[in-house]
């Protein structure tokens, strides 16, 4: 009878991961497939052919209203997660997210829509979509990075086709599809938190959660002058190239260049991560992100309309690849540390969305200041500069992990020494993944070894040493192992 009772068990968790992968994939492929819709400008931009330039101030205060939902989210992130995860909530988000599509929907019938009236519907959609992504992240937590990396890869495949689709169907029915992906996203989000009620990490808003939290967060702060010059590097850089590759395909007619592009992408990710079995991590993308970026940036002036187009397109899927991928940095400190997914993913994107907001603001002003004349040399000069940043971005950044190592004066793993290691981490009461990480500490390891060793980013190391230093009220590894010794 036990026996029976387990395996009904087992099966019975097994349904739920399958049914919360099929959901979660799904939800997030829509809501991809929404936002790749803001390149089908043929598609959902309201005012026609020749209002390519208002479509593209539209895109730039929709990114905004992106941003401005983040950091409201972040505020008061309890209090939106209670709402938003929730069946009312959910609802709202699906009958507002689609009403940005109702201009150009309109327009497709022969009525004549201006800008000011496109202008409050955009805001009301991009503002609420950007909580459907809060909300795509929760199945995430769960999943470990092999499984993640996968389930990206499916979702970036699903929502390239969605994007072709759109644009090989009738304008109206074109319409149609992208207003149903965000309500789509929404009804899969719902599915995957119902199933996922007994993976979830428990908060019960106790005073130790309350406090996890507040410190989770505090390090988030506390870390920003170390991600965010890198963040808004990169975000910016994506605004500026996003705005380019729209414009120069709307121009020339070659919008299905992009939806190509992305498709060829996609295809290349799943078969990578299929296939080949690659488990993408957000530092090793990050580092294989500079060369795409200088190849599709640099010649830019040179190249024909068609392959700029490419170019870009393949930079602009590379930006949205290592986005997502960073989730799983998220998803290792939300899960570990039992914190509430609005307050930490929304304090962690606040800097992404205003970044692609300045670099949507930015291209804007290029175009609008210089003229189609000047387009291109305007471009790459910040394109030079931008470039020249995130190489000595990365620079500096390897040189801190190249200093974050130490060596151990002892070179033995010896139990009494494991003992002595493991008292000190429970007595500071530090978590098993921190314990885990204060062990390989003292025994001289560097951030890049730790993040090979335990199969996570080495940004999630130095989130978690960060904590483990605050605990232990140490600033270097070298007190650290000091401490050791001095129990041994």
């Amino acid at each position: 009878m036990a026996v029976a009772a387990n395996n009904d068990q087992q099966q019975m968790l097994l349904s739920r991961s399958g049914a919360t992968l099929i959901a979660g994939v799904l939800s997030l492929a829509a809501y991809w497939g929404w936002i790749f819709s803001t390149y089908s400008s043929t598609v959902i931009n309201p005012f026609g052919s020749d209002g390519i330039t208002a479509y593209l101030a539209l895109l730039v205060i929709a990114a905004g209203s992106s941003a401005l939902c983040m950091f409201v989210t972040a505020l008061a992130p309890d209090r939106m997660e209670s709402f938003f995860r929730g069946t009312g909530g959910t609802v709202l988000l699906a009958v507002l997210s689609p009403i940005g599509c109702i201009p150009a929907f309109l327009s497709r019938l022969g009525v004549d829509v201006t800008f000011a009236q496109a202008l409050v519907p955009w805001i009301v959609s991009t503002f609420v979509s950007s909580l459907i992504f809060l909300k795509t992240g929760a199945f995430f937590v769960w999943l470990k990075r092999a499984k993640l990396s996968r389930c990206i890869a499916l979702s970036f495949l699903l929502a390239a086709m969605f994007y072709v689709l759109s644009l090989l169907l009738s304008a109206i029915v074109g319409v149609l599809l992208v207003m149903v992906l965000p309500v789509v996203s929404c009804i899969c989000t719902l599915v995957a938190d119902r199933y996922m009620a007994g993976a979830q990490p428990v908060d019960k808003g106790t005073r130790a959660a309350v406090e996890r939290r507040k410190e989770s967060l505090g390090s988030r702060i506390a870390e920003l002058r170390h991600f965010a010059p890198l963040t808004l590097i990169y975000t910016i850089s994506f605004g500026i190239v996003s705005h380019v590759v729209l414009y120069l395909a709307s121009v020339h007619d070659l919008i299905i260049v992009i939806a190509v592009s992305i498709l060829v992408s996609s295809v290349f990710a799943a078969v990578c991560s299929f296939v080949f079995k690659a488990n993408f991590e957000a530092e090793r993308i990050r580092r294989l992100l500079l060369p795409l970026i200088a190849v599709a940036l640099l010649p830019f002036p040179y190249l024909s309309p068609v392959m700029k187009v490419v170019f870009l397109s393949v930079a602009v899927f590379g930006f949205t690849c290592f986005d997502a991928i960073g989730w799983g940095d998220l998803a290792d400190e939300v899960r570990d540390r039992g914190l509430k997914l609005f307050g930490y993913l929304s304090a962690a994107s606040t800097i992404n969305f205003a970044g692609i907001f300045v670099g949507w603001g930015i291209g804007y002003l290029l175009f609008s200041l210089l003229g189609e004349g000047g387009y291109e040399t305007g471009f790459g000069i910040v394109s030079i500069v931008l470039v020249i940043l995130l190489i000595l971005n990365l620079v500096m950044d390897s040189i801190g992990e190249t200093e974050g190592g130490g060596v151990a004066k002892t070179t033995e793993f010896r139990d009494t020494w494991k003992e002595r290691c493991v008292s000190v981490a429970q007595s500071h009461k530090l978590t098993k993944q921190e314990e885990r990480i204060f062990i390989m500490l003292a025994r001289g390891r560097n951030y890049k070894h730790i993040s090979d060793e335990l199969y996570i980013s080495v940004h999630t190391v130095k989130t978690h040493i960060y904590h483990i230093y605050k605990k232990l009220d140490i600033h270097s590894q070298q007190e650290l192992i000091d401490m050791v010794e001095i129990e041994l």
